[in-house]
Formats: structure tokens, sequence, C-alpha cells
């Protein structure tokens, strides 16, 4: 049993001896070196694109909620807030309001991802899928014609993996830039919402300083005047009120008015939304210092 299990198993080394010569000698190995390299990259690469799409799939829909979220702050505060704060001043100050207001809309990443180029488009020979014309190709070109076929091969291959790997690096840059973006326009919509919430509550205000003078006003021989119904009638406070409600209007169309572009590349619409950032950002203090003054 010994002396044959000893016999086995040098037969079985030899076998594969002559096996990797074999491979060596046809340009099998290097070709399986090739296919392994291919399935490697393509697994890795499908795993990636799906997972990109993915993601691309949920910030956009993220970016959509914010964009939709500032188009109605913009709305309420033209359709809204703007004409009632206008029929409210109208006997002491006319204000015009157009109705009209710039929306925003986002298409979505534009980034264009390649496929993993196929077998067919790679492979110059293929010892799995053809081993008898492959074996038969070797045998009649002692090797030479296989084994430069199967060193073409690993050459593609490596060529494409190269390739994929750099689409895999663009996909990650796109994902960064679309999460800087969303981000972004998650601060311009919580700016927008903000400033809805604070004219509201200005216009409560406001209420109170027009009842005031409406009564101030009908205690004059029980008739309402234009003329008399001035702010100058109000006391500082109120009156400090108004006129920073009016500023703040004016500022708050700015902002309704501003046009933040969400077309083209995505990092042109990165700048174009950081840019639009910082000014509202600004502009939003300034609010914010009127407010706090009045």
């Amino acid at each position: 049993m010994g002396i044959f299990g000893w016999i086995g198993r040098k037969a079985r080394a030899v076998a594969a001896a002559i096996s990797r010569g074999y491979k060596s000698f046809s340009g099998q190995a290097t070709f399986e070196e090739a296919d392994r390299m291919y399935e490697d990259i393509k697994k890795r690469f499908e795993e990636h694109k799906a997972f990109f799409e993915k993601e691309v799939e949920n910030i956009s829909s993220q970016i959509e909620e914010h964009v939709q979220s500032i188009n109605k702050s913009k709305e309420t505060i033209k359709t809204e807030l703007f004409p009632a704060f206008a029929e409210k001043m109208h006997i002491l100050k006319d204000i015009p309001v157009s109705e009209s207001y710039l929306k925003e809309y986002f298409n979505g990443s534009n980034l264009k991802v390649d496929s993993i180029k196929t077998k067919a488009n790679l492979y110059l020979i293929d010892f799995k899928k053809n081993p008898f014309k492959s074996n038969a190709l070797a045998i009649i070109s002692l090797g030479f014609y296989t084994r430069k076929k199967a060193k073409e091969t690993l050459e593609k291959v490596r060529e494409e993996k190269k390739r994929l790997e750099e689409e895999m690096v663009r996909m990650d840059s796109e994902l960064t830039k679309l999460k800087a973006i969303n981000e972004a326009l998650d601060i311009i919509a919580s700016y927008y919402t903000s400033m809805v919430e604070l004219y509201n509550a200005l216009l409560s205000r406001l209420d109170n300083s027009v009842n005031f003078l409406i009564i101030k006003c009908l205690s004059y021989a029980h008739k309402i005047v234009h003329e008399q119904m001035s702010i100058k009638l109000l006391p500082k406070t109120q009156q400090a009120e108004i006129m920073a409600m009016v500023s703040i209007s004016k500022i708050m169309k700015t902002m309704v008015d501003t046009k933040i572009i969400l077309e083209g590349k995505t990092d042109i619409i990165q700048r174009n939304i950081n840019s639009a950032k910082n000014d509202l950002h600004i502009q939003k203090e300034e609010i914010n210092k009127l407010n706090e003054a009045a």
C-alpha cells in the first residue's frame, strides 16, 4: 500500500509538472491570469457601478426635495406674504408686487458611466471557451502563436482594468460633488424656510401697528383720512419695525429673484450653488440684523 501510494503521489506530481509546462508552453497560464484579472475587475466594477447608481438616485431624490422646498418658499413669499404686506401697507406706502418668481429645477447627474467590455472584445484567445481550437493552435505553432495571443489578451485586460478603475474614481468624485450640492441646497432651503417664518411673524407685528393706526385715526372725527394714516403717528418702536420690514422685504425680493443655476456639469453646478449659498447667507444675516435692530 505504501509503495503504491508513493508511486501515485509521484505520478500526480509529474502530471502536474507536465500540465504546468504545457500551460507555459501554450500560453494558457498567461491566459488564465488574464481571465482571473477580468473576472475580478468585472465583479468590483459592477458592484461599484450598482452602488453609484443607487447613491445617485438617493442623493438626487434628496436634492429634488430641497429644490421643491426652495420653490415652495419662493412661491409663498412672492404670492402670499408680499401681497399681504402690500395690502397692509397700501395706505402707508404703495409697494407694487410681482406674482412671478424664478423656479429652480435639477436634472440629476449627467455623468455617463461606461460598461465593462465583453470577453469577446478583449480575449484574442480563449482556452476556456475554445480549448480544442486553442490547444490545436498551440501544437501547430509550437506555442508561439498562442503565447503571443495570450500575452496580448493579458495586456488588453490590464488596460481595461486601468480604465475601469479610473471610471470608479470618476464615480466617487461625482458622488462627492452630488453630496456637496445636496448639503448646500439643504442649507439654502433652510434659509428660505426661516425667512418665511420670520416674515409671517413680522406680518403679525405689522397687523398690530396698522390696527393701532386705524383706531387712532378713527378717533379723529370718526373718519379715516389717508394723510392721517402715517407711521409718524406710531410709537418709535413700531416705526422702526415697519421701516425694518420694508428693508427686509427688499432684501427678500432679491433672495426670491436669485436664480440658482442647476444645469450643466456637476462641478459647475457645485460652484454655482456655493456662490448662491454665500450670497444668501450674507442677505440672511443682513435681514437678521435689521430684525434685531427693530
